[in-house]
């Protein structure tokens, strides 16, 4: 009865005790504080730091390899492969009078190209005006950046004013010196055989000849 006397007061004694001044009941929670921290900033690489951005890319990527340059590419020559030309000449001279020239080939292979050519001469001071129209077939067997060394063989239809038509069959000789990426002067010496031999019996000469002076065009 005793000890349970005891615990009665014990219990009694610890409910009645004041309370403390601030003490009681937790209140609300306080808003932590609102402001940011100031980012921390370290070298690079530094161990327990984010990686700083690198001035060619994002955070961590390393510098961008430069551009790998062109492909070399050759120089471009006369009678290169699958080049297209177009031939124009044009002349005047008191013996064989006004002269116009054109014609185009194509370089099936390098250095080899078959065409096709047309000339008109209207012929001078007793002269007879004729006309050629004419295949041909270039072999260019030198060939550099500043001149090309080519030979011609043609063969065709001459037409001649006042008289029958024959044949003719030749070939040319020449030198183009390259004035730029598309054009080239041809300086040369031609030769035509006129056929039939009954077709230039009559006349002063059965071989056409003489210089050749010609702008080609290099498309």
């Amino acid at each position: 009865m005793l000890d349970l006397a005891r615990l009665l007061l014990f219990v009694t004694a610890q409910a009645a005790s004041p309370v403390p001044v601030g003490a009681g009941a937790p209140g609300p929670p306080q808003p932590a504080d609102q402001t940011d921290p100031q980012p921390t900033v370290a070298p690079d690489g530094v161990p327990g730091y984010p990686p700083v951005p690198g001035p060619d890319g994002p955070a961590g990527t390393p510098p961008q390899p430069p551009a790998p340059p062109p492909p070399f590419r050759e120089p471009r020559l006369y009678g290169d492969q699958g080049t297209p030309e177009l031939a124009v000449g044009l002349g005047y001279s008191s013996s064989t009078g006004f002269l116009a020239a054109g014609g185009f080939r194509y370089f099936v292979l390098d250095a080899v190209a078959p065409g096709i050519e047309g000339t008109y001469v209207s012929g001078g001071a007793g002269g007879a005006a004729y006309g050629l129209a004419l295949a041909s077939l270039r072999f260019v067997p030198l060939r550099t950046q500043s001149f090309a060394l080519e030979l011609t063989a043609r063969g065709g239809r001459v037409f001649l004013s006042d008289h029958e038509d024959g044949w003719g069959l030749g070939g040319e000789l020449g030198v183009i010196v390259m004035l730029g990426a598309g054009a080239g002067l041809e300086v040369g010496y031609e030769a035509l055989r006129l056929l039939p031999a009954r077709f230039c019996a009559d006349l002063s000469s059965c071989v056409l000849q003489g210089p050749v002076l010609g702008l080609r065009l290099i498309l």
